[in-house]
Parts: structure tokens; sequence; C-alpha cells
């Protein structure tokens, strides 16, 4: 069985925000924690997704934001360099035109990912966390 401990961090119980550009609402965010007690490199997330009331959100329309840095699901696999320090949260952005209507949402959040100071003779500790949250909008 995976180490299911931290999950209960994963994710943040902050309000979900709309995204605002001029007058324009072109998407909403919330944030998300790396659930362990070591942080990692973004490169050892083997995969991301999310689910927003029930209906999976297409990787193209995430960004994950950290450290003052913008990246797509797809790109996280080349960043070797960045770190996500266990007490910081990452920013997750959801483009959708109009947002989200205020209220109680059912937040999903996947990740699975390597645990990098376990690798041993070429295998790595490899972990799930499948959490799902009631968050508000406001």
């Amino acid at each position: 069985m995976d180490f299911q401990a931290y999950n209960k961090i994963f994710i943040c119980k902050d309000e979900i925000k709309n995204i605002t550009v001029k007058d324009a609402v072109i998407g909403y965010e919330f944030k998300i924690k790396y659930p362990s007690y070591r942080g990692t490199f973004l490169s050892c997330i083997e995969a991301l997704s999310f689910q927003v009331d029930g209906v999976e959100i297409p990787k193209e329309d995430v960004y994950f934001c950290l450290n003052n840095k913008q990246f797509l699901l797809d790109e996280l696999k080349d960043c070797f360099k960045e770190y996500w320090f266990v007490r910081d949260k990452a920013t997750i952005q959801v483009r959708k035109a109009g947002g989200i209507s205020s209220g109680k949402h059912t937040v999903n959040a996947f990740l699975k990912h390597r645990v990098p100071y376990t690798g041993y003779f070429g295998e790595y500790l490899v972990l799930d966390s499948n959490v799902t949250e009631t968050l508000v909008a406001e």
C-alpha cells in the first residue's frame, strides 16, 4: 500500500478564485502542496491531473505555477532544476472562458511522483496521491 499520510495536505483549503484580465474572466485557480515531508524536483512528477465537479480538465488548459514561473503539465518532466519546496503552495490555473461559478465545487487531484532520494540500482519508489476536496469559489 502506498504511503498516504500526507495526502491530506495535497489540495489546499484556500478558495477557488476566478482569473480576470481587464474585464474578461479567463479561468480560475486553486492551490496544492507537495504531499510529502520533503520537497522534490518537478521532473519527478510522472502524472498530474485534475477534475472539477466530476469533469476532467484537459491538460492543455492547466498551468502549474511555482517559484514565480508558469509551466504546462507536459513541461514538468523537463524541469529537473525547478524545486518544489515542501512548504510552498503551487497554483493551478485553469483556462476556461467565464471562469467558475461561485459556490461549492468538488476538486480532485491525482499525482504520481517519483521519490528521488530512493533511487537504488535504477529503481525508485513511485507514489500516487489521489485526493478529493470540496472548495468554495468566491
